[in-house]
């Protein structure tokens, strides 16, 4: 099973936001960068996609749940999921769904965070394909407006913490504890599901 993106990481905190509350300079070149990383720290630790971005989610086998025990004493603990969790969540809309490079729309969304798909039957699928393809979008919505305001400020203190100990070798820790902004995002982070 793989995820992935296609879309560029945009950050909902403008360089100009940041420069403002961190009292830096305007033409910093590294603004830009620190946003981007700042962005990225946070939509890791939340396991949410902030602006919409498309996601593909792929899975060379049918995921299963369970282990597989073959020429063993042991009975078989291994079964086909039904239910396919979606990595980053805050699904805004499910695109496409392959099953064996066949489209089909024989699922059901299941609302929460993570979304699950569900399928009510599992097609037989060969080898040349991928047992199963979802594109789907995933994000608050398609502006930094969007985002809520509590998930823009941790962003704008990690950015700020990441930015005061650039070059630091000994300021070591994590920035999200150390900006306090994990406090903050707690309430917004996903806490089961997929870790991508």
């Amino acid at each position: 099973m793989y995820s992935f993106t296609t879309g560029a990481l945009v950050s909902p905190v403008s360089s100009k936001q940041l420069s403002d509350w961190a009292r830096l300079d305007e033409d910093d070149p590294t603004i830009s960068a620190t946003l981007t990383i700042a962005t990225s720290l946070v939509i890791n630790y939340l396991k949410l996609d902030l602006i919409n971005r498309t996601w593909y989610l792929k899975f060379k086998d049918w995921p299963s749940v369970g282990t597989y025990m073959r020429d063993s004493l042991s009975p078989n603990n291994n079964y086909l999921r039904l239910r396919i969790e979606l990595p980053k969540a805050n699904l805004q809309s499910v695109t496409s769904v392959k099953i064996n490079d066949v489209l089909t729309t024989d699922y059901t969304i299941l609302g929460g965070n993570p979304s699950l798909l569900q399928f009510d039957d599992i097609a037989t699928y060969d080898v040349d394909n991928y047992a199963l393809e979802v594109e789907y979008i995933a994000g608050y919505g398609a502006n930094a407006r969007d985002v809520p305001e509590p998930i823009r400020n941790g962003i704008l203190m990690v950015a700020a913490y990441i930015s005061e100990n650039r070059g630091g070798c000994s300021s070591g820790g994590d920035p999200l504890t150390m900006s306090g902004a994990k406090s903050l995002l707690s309430a917004y982070a996903v806490r089961g599901g997929i870790v991508l």
